[in-house]
């Protein structure tokens, strides 16, 4: 875990939730800006996930790992005593739904970017074909998931970093595979569940990994007071893997002043 704290007079604390098969060292341009923008950011590796560990890369025994590990994050939070905020980037969307979900949290806005809600269905094709000569082995056997790195993002210098890191997860296991499906199913089968939490959630139409309009429609049932679902003119999955995030950002600064003004600290 590793927490940004802003040069200046600080207007709240934002949790950052990587994507899979990345790290939290792909959010630094973002973290950057949020720290120029008055925010202190705390974020971290997943489990299975850049510097955690090497013995189970690509590896979690259920996805309430995933909830432990932000909710000790989230916790770093409480000693700011400042507006609370989450940002979680694909798988991160989708651990950042069930983790305000399942222990009812007290936030002040939560954003989903390209919340993995729904694969592909080409990538689910491939992957339940591969599945069938998976399973015959263990759940710990690790095949390649099928998901390209440029469908992250087109942008050259993210694209370049990626293939030189060597803590990228390449392969995954089995159970993940498993685990992570049947949690997206059961979280997207009841948004109806989720709390009354102002939500924004962005995505971007040319998506090679989710279903963007489905995904975005799951979001919809969401039946919040204040809901905004955005679709960027984009091909990139991640949102803020590249140089040019001004868009992007310039939607997330607005939700997060929107909070503020509501709470009357803006």
């Amino acid at each position: 875990m590793w927490k940004w704290e802003t040069e200046y007079e600080p207007k709240g604390v934002v949790v950052v939730i990587h994507d899979m098969l990345e790290h939290h060292e792909y959010y630094t341009n973002l973290i950057s800006r949020l720290r120029n923008a008055n925010y202190h950011v705390i974020t971290g590796d997943l489990p299975g996930h850049g510097q955690t560990t090497r013995v189970h890369k690509g590896h979690i025994t259920d996805f309430y790992q995933y909830i432990d590990r932000v909710m000790e994050w989230f916790e770093m939070t409480r000693g700011y005593r400042l507006p609370t905020f989450i940002i979680g980037q694909g798988l991160g969307g989708l651990i950042a739904m069930e983790l305000i979900k399942q222990h009812n949290i007290h936030i002040d806005g939560v954003a989903l970017l390209n919340p993995l809600l729904s694969f592909k269905q080409s990538f689910m094709n491939r992957k339940n074909t591969l599945i069938t000569s998976v399973r015959t082995s263990s759940d710990e056997t690790r095949f390649n998931p099928g998901i390209k790195m440029k469908y992250f993002t087109t942008d050259k210098t993210y694209l370049e970093r990626y293939e030189n890191d060597e803590l990228i997860v390449d392969k995954v296991s089995y159970h993940w595979y498993k685990t992570v499906i049947n949690q997206m199913k059961n979280t997207s089968g009841n948004m109806d569940e989720f709390p009354d939490v102002p939500l924004l959630s962005i995505f971007t139409e040319g998506n090679e990994i989710i279903e963007p309009f489905i995904s975005s429609n799951y979001v919809k049932k969401v039946a919040n007071k204040e809901l905004q679902v955005i679709m960027l003119d984009s091909a990139d999955h991640g949102i803020f893997q590249r140089e040019d995030i001004e868009v992007p950002f310039y939607h997330l600064e607005k939700f997060f002043n929107s909070q503020l003004f509501r709470i009357g600290l803006f």
